[in-house]
């Protein structure tokens, strides 16, 4: 058996992309605070909205905190993925822990690279952002919804309740058994995804609900971890 879903709902590759929109998300006219080593901010958060060359759409944000980088990917309906793990000389090349995989390099307020989710490979450029706009996450009794907040207030959002049942069990914290293509063929499909609830900020304060329940979803930061 699966193991249970308060358990699942720590680790990285677990959260939601909805079209939702917010109310009051906009950029702050402060900037980040750069480093004057090199060309990664000592602090700064990054999005984008992709379309690969199948139409297929995607959005990402990206955190990042001195040598600590936070990402976080979805389409708003039923795929993501998380990554963590650390700049070197403003470049990152990630892998999460469903095989996506995200290369990118920092120059000051732009991020460039590829994203591959699920073999299908996004290139973008993510603008530094500021204000409300970010990456958020909360849970609430095993289920767990994430969003990509926008400057102009929209959001993209997936949740994620846990795992289907299928004919080989398996330990979500520990996928090293599977090649690659067992894990977009046989895991990667059992994860129960669906759009996230609107995240709102009447207060300035991030507000949202996980099936009807009130959750006060956090900002994610370059050191930002699940599990």
């Amino acid at each position: 058996m699966l193991l249970g879903l308060s358990a699942l709902v720590a680790f990285a590759t677990l959260s939601a992309c909805s079209g939702s929109t917010t109310t009051e998300a906009t950029s702050s006219s402060e900037p980040a605070t750069t480093s004057t080593q090199g060309r990664v901010p000592t602090s700064a958060r990054y999005m984008a909205d992709m379309t690969a060359a199948d139409g297929k759409t995607m959005t990402i944000g990206i955190s990042v905190d001195g040598a600590e980088v936070a990402a976080y990917a979805c389409n708003g309906i039923d795929d993501e993925s998380w990554f963590f793990g650390e700049q070197t000389d403003g470049r990152v090349d990630l892998t999460s822990r469903f095989r996506d995989t995200l290369e990118a390099d920092f120059d000051g307020s732009v991020v460039t690279g590829e994203l591959t989710m699920n073999g299908v490979a996004f290139d973008f450029t993510a603008n530094e952002v500021s204000g409300l706009a970010g990456m958020y996450t909360a849970a609430s009794d095993g289920v767990r919804a994430s969003w990509v907040v926008r400057p102009d207030g929209t959001a993209t959002g997936v949740q994620f309740s846990g795992f289907s049942e299928g004919n080989r069990d398996f330990d979500p914290f520990n996928l090293d058994e599977f090649n690659d293509f067992e894990v977009r063929n046989d895991v990667r499909p059992r994860r129960n995804l669906g759009p996230a609830g609107p995240i709102e900020f009447d207060d300035g304060k991030p507000h949202a609900e996980i099936n009807g329940v009130g959750v006060e979803p956090e900002l994610v930061t370059g050191t930002f971890r699940l599990g």
